[in-house]
């Protein structure tokens, strides 16, 4: 079916329960007596459109399912190379049921007036950052490490995917006269250029991606409501001392230790407002301060996981079912509905290991107890009921267990978890992954949802056996006396609220510090692996291979923040790489991945510049402009619009029962508003000097205005009590002839203004008003007048 081809013209794509769909569009087929390449099927597609080169430009997208088993989702992918036409092919005909190239083409008359720019040409006109993004990926020979798709099959195409990418900014630009160059036209129109709006156009935010079709940040700047998702992790086990003897050498005691302190409940509403903020495209969350993201430091430091070791990766020799017998001394149920261990088996049979067992009876249990970590914490399965399988090979040989890198895997594991949650947006939809983690991780660094911690009560370091027993960061968060802080019902908007609302002082960007680190006085393996924090080796788990990209997010680490960051492209392929029927050959088909992770230290990052603050700005601006900060949007309009209400008694009626059930009204909006006013004015204001009476009296207007529609956002209840105050826009006009001489005349006999306690209570008011402001814009633009008026005094009549 790689031979044949069906084009879609003629109109624009619609949404449906599934994805994209085609709706009305005219569908033509094209059959090939080959497999076509990207030039082939351009030309063949001008050939059957009837169009010739040199007056239409042909734009292709493919349509591909990226749902999983009978679930399928439907998204667009641009084709504008023979890479980005390869990787489609396969995408299609490579783990989905739906085997059919289906291209939808967009063509625009070329204008024949001027000639289409060069390459090298467009490439003049692109931002610093920009170019600088379009820079191909070095070597990995050379100590780069930036792999890209191509690496997943032998034969590596040298075009870099971001070529592609950029080449589409290049030509929205180019039709749009090279729209948006000045970053603050959007503000001054009331919008933020990539804020929260549905009518905000991201494709020249270049760390948004192909993803952001059905991504939950999306959908939520729309003004699409949304719900919490569903997290999934199981408790592990009851433990027993007898373990500890395996345990520890498997580098899982610290996450015993949390475990038996009892486990906190994941938030959902936090975790949830976590992953909206996720980008597939850069394995970071896009926080209004910067990327920020979990990293091989937080692993070991929080949980004590290994970093260093072998990738958590074997082909399987022989089925699960001899391996329960061989390993467990028991097999469950024959269960060929889904892969995985059943929780209820694994409880009922080994949940307590008897006081008289044997040698081999415990460590049966011993085995059954770290699958229950493994299985329940760290690689939960969607289900919800079983345990995943795949480690149990590995973890059935006691002995070796911490010769693998379960740190890592539990960071790939946890990325794909998000990757895939980020973009789901029914009802009940679940989340993966060590949440234990992510929750951990999330009140380490933002005060968002984190409890207060009166006093911790660490164990005495003095009585512990082993040095191997020593706390973690992540065990303060369960021994301490902690309580949730009174937030508006914990609820999922107040918690997206507040992301879009954080600051850079809110953050705690290196919360391992040498002293803190000494004075908790951590396990040796929370600090053993610290020369790899910064490498970028792929992360490897099974069927999961992500991009790790410290690269990004340096000042974590206390370095220079290269701007922007080098970018490495996080592998649409490869999230589309999912498990699906169990497969026995993951070291096979992921061993390029696996030969990079092991000489993980060889792509170390060498950075020894520490961070500079001024340097962090220069990077938050390109940001700023780069990827979508701002989620939220009104839940209840307040229906002011230029001072007048606009507002109809259906409207009404709609808000206040929308009111009635919001357990919490978002204001991140309003602030954002308020902030971007203000600073419109602001920069106007500097403008003001040396400028004409009739140019001064035009911008009191505006700041008038403004500060009419700022109280009606804000709230709207002294809105009353300034509109009688504001004249209109005619009376303003009317007065601005006669302004320049009340002028002159106050300079030349400034004794002959009238006493304000004479003046009546109205008529005193308005003449103080207008005096404050006239007072101020004198102030800020300088006036060059000889005799400046008396500051509290009133307006001469």
């Amino acid at each position: 079916m790689d031979k044949f081809v069906r084009i879609y013209s003629g109109g624009e794509l619609v949404k449906g329960p599934n994805g994209v769909e085609f709706g009305d569009l005219s569908e033509q087929g094209i059959w090939f007596k080959a497999a076509p390449t990207y030039s082939e099927l351009i030309d063949a597609v001008y050939k059957k459109l009837g169009l010739e080169p040199a007056t239409h430009n042909v734009r292709a997208q493919g349509r591909t399912n990226v749902g999983g088993g009978a679930h399928r989702h439907f998204i667009m992918v641009p084709i504008d190379d023979d890479m980005s036409w390869s990787n489609y092919v396969k995408a299609v005909f490579n783990g989905t049921d739906w085997n059919c190239l289906e291209v939808y083409v967009q063509t625009e008359e070329l204008p024949s007036a001027e000639p289409v720019s060069p390459e090298p040409a467009l490439l003049d006109s692109e931002p610093l950052d920009a170019q600088h993004q379009n820079t191909p990926p070095r070597d990995p020979e050379l100590g780069a490490s930036l792999f890209a798709p191509s690496m997943v099959t032998a034969n590596a195409p040298t075009v870099h995917p971001q070529h592609s990418w950029l080449r589409r900014i290049r030509s929205a630009r180019a039709r749009a006269g090279i729209r948006g160059q000045v970053a603050g036209e959007e503000v001054q129109s009331g919008q933020y250029q990539c804020g929260a709006s549905g009518t905000v156009d991201t494709t020249s935010c270049l760390l948004i991606g192909l993803y952001d079709e059905v991504h939950r940040a999306r959908a939520l700047a729309a003004g699409q409501h949304l719900t919490e998702l569903n997290p999934r992790n199981r408790e592990p086990l009851r433990f027993d001392k007898r373990y500890e003897r395996y345990l520890r050498p498997a580098g899982l005691m610290g996450l015993a230790n949390i475990c038996r302190a009892g486990l906190p409940s994941i938030d959902r509403a936090l975790v949830s407002a976590l992953v909206d903020r996720w980008r597939p495209e850069t394995h970071t969350f896009h926080m209004p301060c910067g990327e920020i993201t979990i990293t091989l430091q937080d692993v070991a430091m929080i949980l004590g996981l290994p970093i260093s070791g072998h990738a958590v990766i074997v082909n399987k020799t022989e089925s699960y079912i001899e391996l329960y017998q061989r390993y467990l001394g028991k097999a469950p149920p024959s269960d060929k509905s889904r892969p995985g261990l059943r929780v209820a088996w694994v409880r009922a049979e080994f949940n307590k290991c008897p006081e008289d067992a044997d040698e081999e009876t415990v460590k049966q249990h011993a085995r059954a107890y770290i699958l229950s970590l493994v299985g329940g914490l760290l690689f939960p399965d969607a289900s919800g009921d079983r345990y995943t399988v795949y480690p149990f090979p590995l973890i059935a040989d006691l002995e070796n267990i911490g010769s693998y890198s379960w740190g890592s895997a539990t960071l790939a594991y946890l990325y794909r978890a998000m990757c895939d949650a980020c973009r789901r947006q029914s009802d009940q939809s679940n989340l993966t992954g060590c949440l234990l983690l992510l929750q951990f991780w999330s009140w380490e660094r933002f005060p968002i949802g984190r409890p207060d911690m009166l006093k911790p009560k660490f164990p005495n370091v003095d009585e512990l056996e082993d040095d191997r027993d020593r706390p973690t960061v992540g065990l303060r968060w369960v021994v301490g006396a902690c309580t949730y802080r009174s937030a508006p019902a914990r609820c999922y908007e107040h918690f997206t609220n507040e992301f879009d609302l954080l600051t850079d002082d809110q953050v705690v960007w290196s919360p391992y510090r040498d002293d803190r680190v000494k004075t908790l006085h951590l396990a040796p393996i929370c600090t053993q692996d610290s020369h790899l924090w910064l490498t970028q080796a792929p992360l490897v788990f099974f069927f999961m291979v992500e991009v790790y990209t410290p690269e990004r997010v340096m000042r974590q680490f206390g370095l220079h923040q290269e701007c922007p960051p080098p970018f490495r492209d996080t592998s649409v392929e490869l999230h589309w790489c999912c498990r699906g029927k169990v497969r026995s050959d993951w070291a096979d088909k992921h061993k390029s991945f696996v030969d990079m992770w092991e000489v993980k230290e060889q792509h170390v990052i060498m950075e020894e510049r520490p961070y500079d603050h001024a340097n962090y700005m220069d990077y938050l601006r390109w940001y700023r402009r780069s990827t979508r900060i701002r989620l939220c949007t009104p839940r209840i309009s307040n229906g002011h619009q230029d001072g007048a209400s606009v507002r109809t008694a259906t409207a009404d009626d709609e808000d206040s029962l929308r009111a009635s059930k919001l357990r919490y009204t978002p204001r991140a909006h309003l602030i954002h508003s308020v902030t971007d006013k203000l600073t419109i004015l602001a920069k106007e204001a500097a403008s003001q000097k040396g400028c004409s009476r009739g140019e001064c009296s035009a911008f009191i207007e505006r700041v008038t205005r403004t500060c009419v529609e700022l109280v009606g956002e804000l709230g709207g209840s002294s809105l009353c009590d300034i509109a009688a105050a504001v004249p209109d826009s005619t009376t303003i006009a009317a007065e601005q002839g006669s302004e320049g001489q009340r002028d002159t005349e106050d300079e030349l006999n400034n004794s002959m203004v009238p006493d304000q306690e004479n003046e009546s209570g109205p008529v005193r008011e308005k003449r103080t008003r207008f005096q404050v402001d006239r007072t101020q814009v004198d102030s800020t633009v300088h006036s060059r007048s000889p005799s400046k008026r008396r500051r509290g005094g009133p307006a001469p009549r």
